[in-house]
């Protein structure tokens, strides 16, 4: 929406979502990253002066919260160069070299990769086997490796093009509602899903330019580089965990032909997940 000529965007979670704490310590997350020079999406107060308002409704709990817009543009992965992959290498590693110095109450409000594997599993049906099976094995996998101050900490999570804006050569940050403690390389994989969708290649030029960037204010664990298809992989779970949790819809009722449409489709999108699972464990 727009007041006084200003863009704004209103951010509204079902509590069951993002709690009122994991809220208060992304807001004060972001706002230290402001103190420290970063540039990131400010949350606006209300006309009541709060920063986060929350809504009794007919269909639940709502926790509501705006953000001024940021000017700039947006690029998609196919009109980057490789100066433009160093640039955004660059921000995440400016962005993780000042979450290490974070201290706030935000550090233990916010969740762990732990946290969000309990959470998927508690959606995927006790049938799905093969699922369930990735599950346990990530579990496993991930708590193998090594957790200590240079190699883990708090990650946005979804450093993605679409949550950043671009000035020339500079970066400005939003999204911050995923904001977990992870390993940092999870991020750097996270943020280049799209660059990694037929195969993880660290070879390549757009990789290399993104990580040299990224080396200029963060070091990089050389070893945990190598789990990027790892961490892919948890990210693929997820996504199948939230799309279990949105179609846990009521056989009963009459859907509009819109929703029966994406319905189908992201069953179907879940089955084929599924299925490479399973081709994989044969």
């Amino acid at each position: 929406f727009r007041k006084d000529e200003q863009t704004y965007f209103l951010r509204f979670a079902d509590s069951g979502e993002r709690t009122r704490e994991t809220i208060a310590a992304e807001i004060d997350i972001i706002n230290w990253l402001a103190r420290a020079g970063l540039d990131v999406a400010i949350p606006e107060r209300s006309k009541s002066g709060n920063i986060e308002e929350t809504a009794v409704t007919a269909h639940g709990v709502f926790h509501a919260v705006v953000f001024r817009s940021l000017e700039g543009s947006q690029l998609d992965i196919e009109e980057l160069d490789d100066a433009q992959f160093r640039v955004w290498g660059a921000a995440l590693g400016q962005l993780h070299a000042a979450l290490k110095q974070y201290t706030g109450p935000g550090l233990a409000a916010r969740g762990t990769w732990r946290d969000q594997l309990e959470w998927a599993g508690a959606h995927i049906a006790e049938d799905d086997l093969a699922v369930r099976h990735e599950l346990d094995q990530l579990t496993s996998a991930l708590a193998s490796l090594p957790m200590n101050s240079d190699t883990y900490g708090l990650i946005h999570y979804d450093f993605e093009l679409d949550n950043l804006v671009w000035r020339d050569d500079t970066i400005a940050m939003l999204d911050f509602d995923d904001c977990a403690h992870y390993w940092y390389v999870a991020d750097i994989a996270f943020a280049l899903r799209d660059l990694f969708t037929n195969d993880v290649d660290l070879g390549t030029a757009s990789f290399r330019a993104f990580a040299d960037g990224y080396a200029l204010h963060c070091p990089i664990d050389g070893e945990l580089l190598f789990k990027i298809p790892l961490f892919l992989r948890m990210s693929q779970l997820m996504v199948y965990a939230r799309l279990a949790r949105a179609l846990d819809l009521p056989a009963d009722q009459v859907y509009p032909a819109w929703l029966d449409a994406l319905n189908l489709k992201l069953k179907q999108r879940m089955e084929t997940y599924a299925l490479s699972l399973t081709a994989h464990a044969n």
